[in-house]
């Protein structure tokens, strides 16, 4: 079946302009409409987002029974079924697509007659392959999406802050950038001249133009909250809470006196604390140590 004017329309517009707060939601709600159908479901399922399902239902009407997973997977991949002929009680049709990065079911069911007809389910499956490319474009925003926040967060705990400049020096995306204007345009012709590291201010940049939309990447220290060093060290070298908050404390550059007071403990067993502390790293001193720390989980955390 190719898709009418009116299909293309009303069906595919609303297919491919995917609202992430509420995926598939008119689509579904105008299918169900177009075929009268009691509920539309789209139902996915990948390796990296699971089982999702989205529906459309008369709202007058209470739910109908869940698809059973089991007989989600007895279904052929292209063809299309009458969901009688699969034992369960309503009727409707469902067709099923599947491909190495995810399988999608696509089905209409409790109409408002005894059956669908024949063009229902031609409708479904000239639909099919179009509702596959919005599956797939979907998992890919999605997938970005948790790409960035990864990316962010591991920045967030190295103190380091970003953001994307154009070629007129504005922050098109990342955080807010503590430069003035003439600092930012330092930056994008420093990259855009050819160098490596442009530097303005406490700010540098680094070549960075996906699609040529984009002249340079900002970097700046920001400030770190530590989630808990003392336990990240203690982790890696078998170490006891106390002696692991000694050897914080000399990495951020207290002495031996002033991480004992600092810590509640006595001079003497701060400098016991040091002892284990250089047996159970392999350190050779003070100076060894704090480098250990700095190069550490610890720094991480």
């Amino acid at each position: 079946m190719v898709l009418s004017r009116v299909d293309q329309d009303e069906l595919l517009t609303t297919l491919y302009a995917i609202n992430d707060s509420a995926p598939f939601a008119t689509f579904l709600e105008r299918l169900r409409r177009r075929t009268q159908a009691r509920e539309a479901i789209l139902i996915t399922c990948s390796s990296s987002s699971g089982w999702k399902s989205y529906v459309s239902r008369a709202f007058n009407l209470a739910p109908l029974p869940l698809l059973s997973r089991q007989l989600l997977q007895s279904v052929r991949s292209g063809r299309l079924y009458d969901l009688e002929t699969l034992s369960e009680a309503e009727h409707g049709k469902l067709i099923r697509a599947s491909s190495s990065r995810s399988d999608v079911w696509l089905g209409i069911r409790g109409g408002v007659s005894d059956a669908f007809d024949a063009a229902d389910g031609a409708l479904l499956s000239a639909l099919l392959t179009h509702v596959v490319i919005a599956v797939a474009n979907l998992m890919r925003i999605h997938d970005g999406q948790v790409e960035l926040a990864a990316a962010s967060a591991a920045l967030d705990r190295a103190g380091v802050g970003w953001a994307v400049l154009d070629r007129l020096g504005e922050a098109g995306a990342g955080l807010s950038l503590d430069a003035s204007s003439r600092q930012r345009a330092v930056l994008v012709e420093g990259v855009r001249t050819g160098a490596r590291v442009a530097a303005a201010g406490q700010t540098i940049a680094l070549p960075f133009a996906p699609g040529g939309r984009n002249a340079a990447l900002a970097l700046f220290r920001k400030p770190v909250e530590p989630i808990d060093r003392a336990a990240a060290f203690a982790a890696a070298y078998g170490l006891t809470g106390a002696e692991a908050r000694m050897a914080v404390a000399l990495a951020e550059g207290a002495s031996i006196v002033e991480a004992a007071a600092m810590l509640g403990i006595t001079e003497q067993t701060a400098r016991h604390y040091s002892k284990r502390l250089y047996a159970a790293t392999g350190t050779r001193g003070q100076a060894e140590l704090v480098r250990l720390v700095w190069s550490s989980v610890a720094a991480l955390a």
